[in-house]
């Protein structure tokens, strides 16, 4: 029930991203008129691709690493609705940067939102791979910790983006693109076990 209700937030949250991006009002139908309109909507356009992607990939790896939970707890209820929260606030800040895409603070705003879904997952693994007894047995202690620091340092380039987002607004947006291109591919503890 837990993964059926994340995947419902997610879907909707997946959702919720596009709707930000409105069709402009054209008074003139000219090609060179729907070609600015389009080159005005670029930054909500790619504000979408990238955080569409980023979820995307968020979802593929909280799947993944339910795979090789055998049961739940209200704890783990409680951990997974704050992941939740976290993930739910990303079409806010979409919307966001969408429509003020080199502001300082704003970028800094996405990052730090980034870096709290990053940190909720890792504050649900440490409870899950290292506190409770939801896990697998059959998944040894080096590979929950080898998949624990590879959650780790999504907080850390996240993190790390937002304070770059002050100094250098356009590499912290590249880190922000690349970032989720690092998770594509879930850590492997289900070919573990």
């Amino acid at each position: 029930r837990i993964e059926a209700f994340s995947d419902g937030v997610f879907a909707v949250v997946i959702t919720l991203l596009i709707l930000e991006v409105h069709v402009p009002t054209l008074s003139d139908l000219s090609g060179e008129a729907v070609l600015t309109a389009l080159v005005g909507l670029a930054p909500k356009l790619i504000s979408f691709g990238v955080s569409f992607f980023t979820v995307a990939v968020i979802w593929v790896n909280h799947h993944h690493f339910f795979e090789p939970i055998t049961h739940s707890d209200w704890k783990l209820l409680w951990y997974n609705s704050f992941f939740l929260f976290w993930v739910t606030v990303v079409p806010f800040t979409t919307a966001f940067i969408g429509s003020y895409p080199t502001q300082q603070l704003v970028v800094a705003l996405y990052s730090f939102t980034l870096a709290m879904v990053a940190f909720s997952s890792v504050w649900m693994g440490r409870y899950v791979f290292f506190k409770s007894d939801l896990f697998s047995p059959l998944i040894n202690m080096d590979d929950r910790r080898r998949s624990w620091t590879r959650y780790r340092l999504s907080v850390l380039l996240y993190g790390g983006a937002g304070a770059l987002a002050f100094v250098a607004v356009y590499a912290s947006l590249a880190v922000l693109a690349l970032v989720p291109f690092l998770y594509v591919v879930p850590s492997l503890l289900r070919r573990a076990a």
